[in-house]
C-alpha cells in the first residue's frame, strides 16, 4: 500500500473506529479520523491500541449533520476511501431521542454522500448499517434479499442511511457501499452496550467489587461476531471497483442469557438459572443470585432473533468470522479483569 492511499473514519474513537484505524495504519494508509465536536480527539481506545499521535494520524473534529463541514473536509483530503461509522450507536437512545437518531445517522450520510459527489467521485464509501434494519424480521437467517421493516427509531435511522448509500450508487453513480452489521463485540465495546456491561460486571464480581448486575430481556437472540473480523470486510469492500451491499455476520445466535453465562464463566463464575420473567435471576456456585431481571431495562421493541447469513461476503470478500462465543467472552473478561486490577475501567 502506498503513501497516497487516504482514508477518512468518521467515529475513529469508537470501538469499530479504533480497530478499522489500527488496521489502516498498519497496512501504510494514511488516516483522517473524525470525533464529536464535544469530545477529545484522542480516547482510551487509540491509547490501548497504541495508535494515539501515530504519524499517519490525523484528527478533526466533525459532525456530520452539518453539510458545509462535511464539505470542506473532504474537499480538503480528497479521500480514496471512506469509512462512516460515526452516529448515534444506541438503539435505547432512539427511543428518547428518535428525531435526533434520524439526524445523525440518515441525514449525516447523507451529507457525506453529497460532499463526495461534489469533490471525491471516485473514492469508495463504507457505511456501517446495522440488522437492526430488518427489524422483526418473519424469517431467520437475514441475508442482502430480506425485506427491511425497522421497529425502533435507531432501526428506522440506520435504514434511511442504508437506502440513501443504494440511492447514491443507483443514482449518482458513486461507489458506495452498506455493511449490515450484525452484533459484533471486543474488548473494545462500550460500557453501555450490554456486553460490555456483563463482561465488566463478571470481572468486578469475581475481584469481590461487586455483588450482582440488573439486565433486561434475556431472551434476545443475537448473532455475536468479533468486531476485527468485521473491520477487515469492511476494508475489503473498499477495495472492490464497485459498491455493492454485504450482511457481516457469524451466522451463530445466542441469547444474552447464554452471553451472560459464558462471559460469567470466563470469570470463574458458573451460574444457574432459575426462575422466569421478572423473576428470573442467576445464582452462582454459592447460591448467591449474581444477575437479576430489571423490567425498566426492556425496550420498548426488541427483535426476538437477529441472525445473519454472510454467504455472500464470504465468496466476495472472504469474509471468515475466525473468534466463536466462548473465545469471544473470554477476550472481553480478561481485558475488564486486567482494567480493573489496573485500578479502573475504561
Amino acid at each position: 500500500m502506498t503513501s497516497t492511499m487516504r482514508a477518512l473514519v468518521t467515529g475513529m474513537t469508537g470501538q469499530d473506529g479504533a480497530w478499522l484505524t489500527a488496521r489502516l495504519l498498519r497496512d501504510g494508509w494514511h488516516v483522517t479520523g473524525t470525533h464529536r465536536v464535544s469530545s477529545p480527539a484522542s480516547g482510551w481506545r487509540l491509547d490501548e491500541l497504541g495508535i494515539a499521535g501515530h504519524a499517519h494520524l490525523a484528527t478533526h473534529a466533525l459532525d456530520p449533520r452539518d453539510a458545509t463541514a462535511c464539505e470542506r473536509l473532504v474537499a480538503e483530503m480528497r479521500p480514496t476511501a471512506v469509512f462512516h461509522l460515526a452516529g448515534q450507536s444506541r438503539v435505547a437512545e432512539s427511543f428518547r431521542d428518535p428525531r435526533g437518531s434520524l439526524e445523525a445517522n440518515g441525514i449525516g450520510t447523507v451529507n457525506l454522500l453529497e460532499a463526495l459527489r461534489a469533490h471525491a467521485a471516485d473514492a469508495h464509501l463504507v457505511l456501517a448499517s446495522s440488522a437492526e434494519i430488518f427489524g422483526t424480521p418473519a424469517h431467520a437467517p437475514q441475508d442482502e434479499a430480506t425485506p427491511t421493516r425497522a421497529t425502533s427509531p435507531y432501526g428506522l435511522s440506520k435504514l434511511l442511511a442504508h437506502a440513501a448509500v443504494g440511492t447514491w450508487r443507483a443514482s449518482f453513480g458513486l461507489r458506495a457501499s452498506s455493511a449490515i452489521l450484525f452484533n459484533h463485540e471486543s474488548e473494545l465495546r462500550d460500557p453501555a452496550f450490554v456486553t460490555r456491561k456483563i463482561t465488566r460486571a463478571a470481572a468486578r464480581i469475581a475481584l469481590g467489587l461487586d455483588t450482582d448486575v440488573a439486565l433486561g430481556n434475556v431472551d434476545a437472540k443475537r448473532d455475536f461476531g468479533y468486531a476485527p473480523d468485521y473491520v477487515d470486510a469492511m476494508l475489503a469492500m473498499a477495495s472492490r471497483p464497485r459498491g455493492d451491499d454485504y450482511v457481516l455476520a457469524s451466522g451463530q445466535a445466542a441469547s444474552v442469557r447464554d452471553f451472560a453465562t459464558t462471559a460469567f464463566a470466563a470469570a470463574g463464575i458458573d451460574l444457574a438459572w432459575e426462575g422466569s420473567g421478572e423473576d428470573e435471576v442467576a445464582r452462582d456456585a454459592g447460591g448467591v443470585v449474581r444477575i437479576r431481571i430489571d423490567p425498566v431495562l426492556f425496550r420498548p421493541v426488541d427483535a426476538p432473533l437477529l441472525v445473519g447469513d454472510a454467504g455472500k461476503a464470504r465468496r466476495e470478500l472472504g469474509f471468515e468470522p475466525r473468534v466463536g462465543l466462548g473465545d469471544l467472552c473470554r477476550r472481553m473478561v480478561e481485558a475488564d479483569l486486567a482494567r480493573e486490577r489496573a485500578g479502573g475501567p475504561r
